[in-house]
């Protein structure tokens, strides 16, 4: 501050010189490194945040002006008000540089506060992620035991129904013991079977059924169509009386086509005789029979 002090005489010392020798032209290159710094030491962050570089730049500007006063060279003079202005264009510099550090250093506690809540955040949302994963592997485990459960429970009702597995699915097949001769109408035993039938059904209500029905090849190719037909027709409606939709149950009858055994003996005519009842998968579909 001394220095800036004693800048701060020259005008008097140039007044006093002034008053002695008579007015002195001002070099332009002093008068504008003049401005600048006047400007600069007005400028309250300069002062605060690059005082040593002002002072810098006021010794440079104090020397040019001496050399001035002295009606030294020129180029001398020109060549200390040119480091004047540029050590004022540095001591500016410096106090943006200097106080932006200080902004910076005084966001950092809150830079890191943010920081610590974004990882906290983070923390909470990969606490979050694990649980979800683990109430899905929890969940595909429940459901896969009721999946393994059902199959268990699928497989027994299957045995129970005495149906067999085939590549259009399970096959229930209702023999012609369980039908009086010629006759469409389910004895007791057919009854007990279809009751079964439509148990497995209710528990199961994804599955439809397709009621087949076939006869031997004794009497009229018509007669034993018709008769085929109205067998399966015979299951459907005992079916529907205990409670299944129609919507999920299917009839047609093939008469004497696809024997399962020789008609040339009562044994095998009678196997040939009979209902099969095809229970879809689990999405309700049935293959269709190939010829």
């Amino acid at each position: 501050m001394k220095r800036m002090t004693r800048l701060l005489t020259i005008p008097g010392l140039l007044i006093l010189f002034t008053a002695c020798g008579g007015p002195l032209a001002m070099n332009p290159m002093l008068e504008e490194a003049e401005n600048e710094f006047s400007t600069a030491s007005q400028d309250s962050s300069i002062l605060v945040y690059a005082p040593v570089a002002l002072v810098e730049a006021e010794e440079e500007l104090e020397r040019s002006r001496m050399l001035w006063e002295a009606k030294a060279d020129r180029t001398l003079i020109e060549h200390h008000a040119y480091l004047a202005k540029q050590k004022t264009k540095i001591a500016r510099e410096t106090a943006s540089l200097n106080q932006a550090q200080v902004e910076i250093e005084r966001a950092e506690p809150e830079r890191q506060r943010v920081l610590i809540d974004i990882r906290r955040n983070q923390a909470m949302q990969a606490e979050q992620r694990a649980e979800q994963a683990l109430e899905e592997a929890r969940h595909e485990r429940e459901e896969a035991e009721k999946a393994r459960t059902r199959a268990e429970e699928l497989a027994q009702r299957v045995n129970e129904l005495e149906a067999q597995q085939t590549e259009r699915g399970l096959v229930l097949t209702l023999g012609d013991v369980l039908f009086d001769f010629d006759r469409a109408e389910l004895q007791p035993g057919g009854q007990r079977a279809v009751a079964e039938l439509a148990r497995f059904l209710d528990e199961y209500p994804e599955r439809n059924v397709m009621i087949e029905g076939f006869t031997d090849s004794v009497g009229s190719e018509e007669y034993n169509q018709n008769l085929s037909l109205r067998r399966a027709n015979s299951v459907r409606r005992a079916l529907i009386d205990r409670g299944i939709s129609s919507s999920r149950i299917e009839t047609i009858g093939y008469g004497v086509r696809y024997p399962v055994a020789t008609n040339q003996t009562e044994s095998g005519r009678q196997q040939n005789r009979r209902v099969e009842v095809i229970i879809s998968d689990q999405t309700g579909s049935i293959p269709v029979r190939e010829n």
